[in-house]
Protein backbone atom coordinates (compact mmCIF):
# COMPACT_ATOMS: atom_id res chain seq x y z
CA UNK A 1 0.00 0.00 0.00
CA UNK A 2 1.60 3.15 -1.25
CA UNK A 3 0.66 6.75 -0.49
CA UNK A 4 1.80 10.10 -1.53
CA UNK A 5 2.65 13.32 -0.07
CA UNK A 6 -1.41 14.63 -0.64
CA UNK A 7 -2.92 11.63 1.11
CA UNK A 8 -0.19 11.71 4.05
CA UNK A 9 -1.55 15.37 4.27
CA UNK A 10 -5.36 14.77 4.61
CA UNK A 11 -4.44 12.31 7.04
CA UNK A 12 -2.30 14.29 9.41
CA UNK A 13 -4.67 17.60 8.93
CA UNK A 14 -7.47 15.12 9.95
CA UNK A 15 -6.00 12.71 12.92
CA UNK A 16 -3.62 15.34 13.88
CA UNK A 17 -5.19 19.18 13.50
CA UNK A 18 -8.75 17.61 14.65
CA UNK A 19 -7.87 16.86 18.15
CA UNK A 20 -5.83 19.82 18.84
CA UNK A 21 -8.00 22.35 17.29
CA UNK A 22 -10.51 20.71 19.81
CA UNK A 23 -7.87 21.67 22.78
CA UNK A 24 -9.75 25.43 23.60
CA UNK A 25 -12.92 23.17 24.33
CA UNK A 26 -11.47 20.92 26.28
CA UNK A 27 -10.13 23.56 28.32
CA UNK A 28 -13.47 25.17 28.47
CA UNK A 29 -15.41 22.29 29.86
CA UNK A 30 -12.73 21.11 32.32
CA UNK A 31 -12.78 24.84 33.37
CA UNK A 32 -16.90 24.54 34.24
CA UNK A 33 -16.51 21.47 35.58
CA UNK A 34 -18.02 19.71 32.32
CA UNK A 35 -17.07 16.13 31.08
CA UNK A 36 -15.10 15.66 28.81
CA UNK A 37 -15.43 12.41 28.28
CA UNK A 38 -17.10 12.69 24.99
CA UNK A 39 -14.03 14.47 23.23
CA UNK A 40 -11.80 11.10 24.32
CA UNK A 41 -14.10 8.86 22.40
CA UNK A 42 -14.31 11.12 19.04
CA UNK A 43 -10.77 11.65 19.23
CA UNK A 44 -10.33 8.05 18.34
CA UNK A 45 -12.30 8.46 15.30
CA UNK A 46 -9.92 10.33 13.36
CA UNK A 47 -7.21 8.72 12.73
CA UNK A 48 -9.35 6.47 10.58
CA UNK A 49 -11.35 9.29 9.03
CA UNK A 50 -8.26 10.75 7.74
CA UNK A 51 -6.49 7.31 5.61
CA UNK A 52 -10.52 7.32 4.30
CA UNK A 53 -10.84 10.79 3.43
CA UNK A 54 -7.40 10.20 1.50
CA UNK A 55 -8.21 7.27 -0.14
CA UNK A 56 -11.56 9.06 -1.38
CA UNK A 57 -9.75 12.47 -2.42
CA UNK A 58 -7.55 10.13 -4.20
CA UNK A 59 -10.26 8.34 -5.94
CA UNK A 60 -9.02 5.08 -5.14
CA UNK A 61 -10.31 2.20 -6.83
CA UNK A 62 -12.32 -0.71 -5.43
CA UNK A 63 -12.84 0.92 -1.79
CA UNK A 64 -14.86 -0.60 0.61
CA UNK A 65 -17.56 2.62 -0.04
CA UNK A 66 -19.75 1.49 2.10
CA UNK A 67 -17.92 0.89 5.25
CA UNK A 68 -16.09 4.01 4.53
CA UNK A 69 -18.98 6.39 4.74
CA UNK A 70 -20.26 4.87 7.56
CA UNK A 71 -17.20 5.33 9.75
CA UNK A 72 -17.03 8.87 7.94
CA UNK A 73 -20.35 9.78 9.46
CA UNK A 74 -20.47 8.59 12.55
CA UNK A 75 -16.90 10.47 13.15
CA UNK A 76 -18.88 13.27 11.62
CA UNK A 77 -21.28 12.58 14.18
CA UNK A 78 -18.96 12.33 17.39
CA UNK A 79 -17.08 15.94 16.50
CA UNK A 80 -20.79 17.76 16.51
CA UNK A 81 -21.41 15.94 19.60
CA UNK A 82 -18.64 17.15 21.15
CA UNK A 83 -19.03 20.42 19.67
CA UNK A 84 -22.49 21.00 21.13
CA UNK A 85 -21.68 19.26 24.66
CA UNK A 86 -19.94 22.56 25.19
CA UNK A 87 -22.42 24.31 24.78
CA UNK A 88 -25.07 22.32 26.09
CA UNK A 89 -23.63 20.35 29.10
CA UNK A 90 -26.76 19.03 30.39
CA UNK A 91 -27.64 16.85 27.77
CA UNK A 92 -26.62 12.90 28.11
CA UNK A 93 -23.76 12.91 25.35
CA UNK A 94 -21.94 10.08 26.70
CA UNK A 95 -25.09 8.18 26.56
CA UNK A 96 -25.91 8.92 23.09
CA UNK A 97 -22.03 8.68 21.60
CA UNK A 98 -22.56 5.02 23.45
CA UNK A 99 -25.63 3.82 21.68
CA UNK A 100 -24.30 5.52 18.09
CA UNK A 101 -21.21 3.49 18.86
CA UNK A 102 -22.91 0.35 19.05
CA UNK A 103 -25.09 0.49 16.42
CA UNK A 104 -22.47 1.66 14.15
CA UNK A 105 -20.65 -1.30 15.57
CA UNK A 106 -23.27 -3.75 14.61
CA UNK A 107 -23.64 -2.01 11.28
CA UNK A 108 -19.90 -1.77 10.45
CA UNK A 109 -19.73 -5.58 10.68
CA UNK A 110 -22.63 -5.80 8.33
CA UNK A 111 -20.95 -4.00 5.67
CA UNK A 112 -18.31 -5.20 6.16
CA UNK A 113 -19.12 -9.46 6.33
CA UNK A 114 -21.14 -8.27 2.79
CA UNK A 115 -18.60 -7.14 0.95
CA UNK A 116 -16.42 -8.78 -1.71
CA UNK A 117 -13.17 -10.17 -0.29
CA UNK A 118 -10.80 -8.70 -2.56
CA UNK A 119 -12.03 -4.98 -1.24
CA UNK A 120 -11.58 -6.34 2.04
CA UNK A 121 -8.20 -7.77 0.98
CA UNK A 122 -6.97 -4.75 -1.05
CA UNK A 123 -7.50 -2.15 2.42
CA UNK A 124 -6.34 -4.38 4.98
CA UNK A 125 -9.98 -5.32 6.26
CA UNK A 126 -9.77 -8.74 5.61
CA UNK A 127 -9.18 -11.47 8.41
CA UNK A 128 -6.43 -13.54 7.48
CA UNK A 129 -5.00 -16.90 9.61
CA UNK A 130 -2.46 -17.87 11.47
CA UNK A 131 -5.50 -17.54 14.65
CA UNK A 132 -2.42 -19.65 16.95
CA UNK A 133 0.06 -17.13 16.83
CA UNK A 134 -2.69 -14.19 17.26
CA UNK A 135 -3.98 -16.05 20.17
CA UNK A 136 -0.44 -16.45 21.91
CA UNK A 137 0.19 -13.14 21.53
CA UNK A 138 -3.31 -12.02 22.88
CA UNK A 139 -2.19 -14.23 25.85
CA UNK A 140 1.09 -12.95 26.87
CA UNK A 141 -0.77 -9.34 26.54
CA UNK A 142 -3.05 -10.07 28.79
CA UNK A 143 -0.79 -12.07 31.48
CA UNK A 144 1.69 -9.26 31.10
CA UNK A 145 -0.52 -6.61 31.36
CA UNK A 146 -2.66 -8.43 34.24
CA UNK A 147 0.65 -9.00 36.12
CA UNK A 148 1.60 -4.86 35.82
CA UNK A 149 -1.31 -4.68 37.75
CA UNK A 150 -0.94 -7.27 40.92
CA UNK A 151 2.55 -5.67 41.03
CA UNK A 152 1.66 -1.99 41.27
CA UNK A 153 -0.82 -3.25 44.00
CA UNK A 154 1.89 -5.16 45.79
CA UNK A 155 3.81 -2.10 46.29
CA UNK A 156 1.42 -0.14 47.79
CA UNK A 157 1.20 -2.25 50.91
CA UNK A 158 -0.31 -4.89 52.78
CA UNK A 159 -3.86 -3.20 53.26
CA UNK A 160 -3.81 -2.24 49.92
CA UNK A 161 -2.43 -5.81 48.79
CA UNK A 162 -5.54 -7.62 50.63
CA UNK A 163 -8.22 -5.42 49.29
CA UNK A 164 -7.34 -6.44 45.93
CA UNK A 165 -6.98 -10.13 47.07
CA UNK A 166 -10.51 -9.89 48.46
CA UNK A 167 -11.65 -8.00 44.98
CA UNK A 168 -10.61 -11.14 42.62
CA UNK A 169 -12.22 -13.44 45.19
CA UNK A 170 -15.95 -11.54 44.11
CA UNK A 171 -17.81 -12.17 41.15
CA UNK A 172 -17.11 -8.79 39.73
CA UNK A 173 -13.99 -9.28 37.90
CA UNK A 174 -15.02 -12.80 36.57
CA UNK A 175 -18.23 -11.00 35.36
CA UNK A 176 -16.48 -8.22 34.02
CA UNK A 177 -14.31 -10.27 32.01
CA UNK A 178 -17.61 -12.22 30.41
CA UNK A 179 -18.87 -9.16 29.38
CA UNK A 180 -15.89 -7.91 27.51
CA UNK A 181 -16.28 -10.34 24.94
CA UNK A 182 -19.29 -9.17 23.15
CA UNK A 183 -18.79 -5.88 23.99
CA UNK A 184 -15.48 -5.65 21.50
CA UNK A 185 -18.09 -6.79 18.26
CA UNK A 186 -20.70 -4.16 20.00
CA UNK A 187 -17.73 -1.55 20.32
CA UNK A 188 -14.92 -2.40 17.93
CA UNK A 189 -15.45 1.08 15.49
CA UNK A 190 -13.19 3.63 17.88
CA UNK A 191 -10.09 1.05 18.33
CA UNK A 192 -10.45 0.39 14.58
CA UNK A 193 -10.03 4.27 14.03
CA UNK A 194 -7.06 4.19 15.61
CA UNK A 195 -5.05 1.24 14.29
CA UNK A 196 -6.09 1.64 11.21
CA UNK A 197 -4.55 4.77 10.86
CA UNK A 198 -1.57 4.39 12.86
CA UNK A 199 -0.73 0.45 12.05
CA UNK A 200 -2.50 0.44 9.05
CA UNK A 201 -1.47 3.35 6.89
CA UNK A 202 1.08 5.43 8.80
CA UNK A 203 3.01 2.80 9.67
CA UNK A 204 4.39 1.28 6.58
CA UNK A 205 4.09 4.89 5.08
CA UNK A 206 6.92 6.28 7.55
CA UNK A 207 8.80 2.41 7.03
CA UNK A 208 9.03 3.29 3.78
CA UNK A 209 10.83 6.36 4.28
CA UNK A 210 12.96 5.37 7.72
CA UNK A 211 13.03 1.64 7.64
CA UNK A 212 11.09 -1.02 9.45
CA UNK A 213 12.52 -0.39 13.00
CA UNK A 214 12.61 3.70 12.37
CA UNK A 215 9.54 4.25 11.16
CA UNK A 216 7.71 1.61 13.92
CA UNK A 217 9.24 3.92 16.72
CA UNK A 218 8.46 7.30 14.64
CA UNK A 219 4.60 6.41 14.50
CA UNK A 220 4.81 5.62 18.24
CA UNK A 221 6.10 8.77 19.18
CA UNK A 222 3.60 10.33 17.10
CA UNK A 223 1.35 8.22 18.41
CA UNK A 224 1.74 9.65 22.46
CA UNK A 225 1.54 13.09 21.55
CA UNK A 226 -1.62 12.63 20.04
CA UNK A 227 -2.76 11.76 23.05
CA UNK A 228 -1.77 15.71 24.30
CA UNK A 229 -5.07 16.97 24.44
CA UNK A 230 -6.41 14.51 26.59
CA UNK A 231 -2.99 14.37 28.83
CA UNK A 232 -3.53 17.99 29.78
CA UNK A 233 -7.62 18.42 30.00
CA UNK A 234 -8.83 14.58 30.55
CA UNK A 235 -6.02 12.37 31.99
CA UNK A 236 -4.68 14.05 34.26
CA UNK A 237 -5.13 17.69 34.37
CA UNK A 238 -3.04 18.24 38.08
CA UNK A 239 -0.42 15.97 36.81
CA UNK A 240 -0.23 16.57 33.02
CA UNK A 241 3.50 16.86 33.06
CA UNK A 242 3.67 13.23 34.32
CA UNK A 243 0.71 12.23 32.17
CA UNK A 244 2.75 12.88 29.07
CA UNK A 245 5.68 11.31 29.99
CA UNK A 246 3.51 8.49 31.23
CA UNK A 247 1.83 8.02 28.01
CA UNK A 248 4.82 8.81 25.95
CA UNK A 249 6.71 5.60 27.38
CA UNK A 250 3.19 3.45 27.35
CA UNK A 251 2.96 4.29 23.84
CA UNK A 252 6.02 3.75 22.26
CA UNK A 253 6.01 0.51 23.91
CA UNK A 254 3.02 -0.42 23.30
CA UNK A 255 3.20 0.69 19.48
CA UNK A 256 6.12 -1.47 19.17
CA UNK A 257 4.22 -4.34 20.33
CA UNK A 258 1.22 -3.91 18.73
CA UNK A 259 3.40 -3.52 15.15
CA UNK A 260 4.61 -6.66 15.89
CA UNK A 261 1.76 -8.53 16.22
CA UNK A 262 0.30 -6.68 12.91
CA UNK A 263 2.98 -8.64 10.92
CA UNK A 264 3.50 -11.18 13.01
CA UNK A 265 -0.37 -12.33 12.06
CA UNK A 266 0.11 -11.33 8.31
CA UNK A 267 -0.20 -7.80 8.66
CA UNK A 268 -4.03 -8.50 10.14
CA UNK A 269 -5.30 -5.36 11.21
CA UNK A 270 -7.69 -7.16 13.72
CA UNK A 271 -4.85 -8.55 16.03
CA UNK A 272 -4.19 -4.78 16.88
CA UNK A 273 -7.72 -3.97 17.10
CA UNK A 274 -8.10 -6.17 19.47
CA UNK A 275 -5.49 -5.86 21.63
CA UNK A 276 -6.17 -1.95 22.00
CA UNK A 277 -9.60 -2.78 22.85
CA UNK A 278 -8.01 -4.99 25.96
CA UNK A 279 -5.62 -2.50 26.92
CA UNK A 280 -8.40 0.13 27.40
CA UNK A 281 -11.18 -2.05 28.80
CA UNK A 282 -9.57 -4.61 30.58
CA UNK A 283 -9.65 -2.18 33.45
CA UNK A 284 -13.36 -2.95 34.07
CA UNK A 285 -11.36 -6.17 34.74
CA UNK A 286 -8.98 -4.95 36.97
CA UNK A 287 -10.16 -2.39 38.71
CA UNK A 288 -14.37 -2.48 38.60
CA UNK A 289 -14.14 0.83 37.25
CA UNK A 290 -14.29 2.60 33.81
CA UNK A 291 -12.80 6.32 35.04
CA UNK A 292 -9.42 7.01 33.35
CA UNK A 293 -10.22 10.91 34.03
CA UNK A 294 -8.85 13.06 36.55
CA UNK A 295 -6.03 10.97 37.40
CA UNK A 296 -3.22 12.01 39.89
CA UNK A 297 0.12 10.36 38.65
CA UNK A 298 3.87 10.49 40.49
CA UNK A 299 7.03 10.93 39.09
CA UNK A 300 7.37 7.47 40.28
CA UNK A 301 4.43 6.28 38.63
CA UNK A 302 6.27 7.15 35.09
CA UNK A 303 9.97 5.09 36.23
CA UNK A 304 7.46 2.23 37.56
CA UNK A 305 6.06 2.13 33.53
CA UNK A 306 9.42 2.68 32.45
CA UNK A 307 10.62 -0.23 33.56
CA UNK A 308 7.26 -2.20 33.37
CA UNK A 309 6.97 -1.53 29.86
CA UNK A 310 9.88 -1.18 28.67
CA UNK A 311 10.91 -5.18 30.00
CA UNK A 312 7.97 -6.68 28.54
CA UNK A 313 7.23 -4.72 25.76
CA UNK A 314 10.31 -3.44 23.86
CA UNK A 315 12.15 -6.67 23.45
CA UNK A 316 9.88 -7.10 20.29
CA UNK A 317 12.05 -4.27 18.51
CA UNK A 318 14.52 -7.00 17.73
CA UNK A 319 11.96 -9.33 16.01
CA UNK A 320 12.52 -10.37 12.39
CA UNK A 321 10.23 -7.36 11.04
CA UNK A 322 12.24 -4.48 12.49
CA UNK A 323 15.79 -5.97 11.57
CA UNK A 324 18.04 -4.50 9.49
CA UNK A 325 17.58 -5.83 6.11
CA UNK A 326 13.64 -4.70 5.95
CA UNK A 327 15.68 -1.22 6.47
CA UNK A 328 15.57 1.17 3.20
CA UNK A 329 18.83 0.86 1.15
Amino acid sequence: MKTNKKELTIFILCAFAVPFLMMPLLHHCLQNGQDTSIYANAQMFYPAAGVMLAFLVARRKEMPLRFFVLHLVVTSGMLLMGLLSAAMPQAEWMGIANLVIVIASVLGWILLLTERKDKRERYGLRLHGRFGTALAICVYFLVVKTGMVFLGVALQGGSAWTEYLAYWKSYTPWVMALVLIPNFFLSFLPFFGEEYGWRYYLTPALQSRFGARRGALAVSVLWGLWHLPLNLFFYSPETSLQSIATQLVACVTLGVFFSFAYEKCGKNIWIPVLLHYLNNNMILVWTGSADISNQVIGWGDVVTTVVLYGVVFLPFLAAKCFRKENEPA
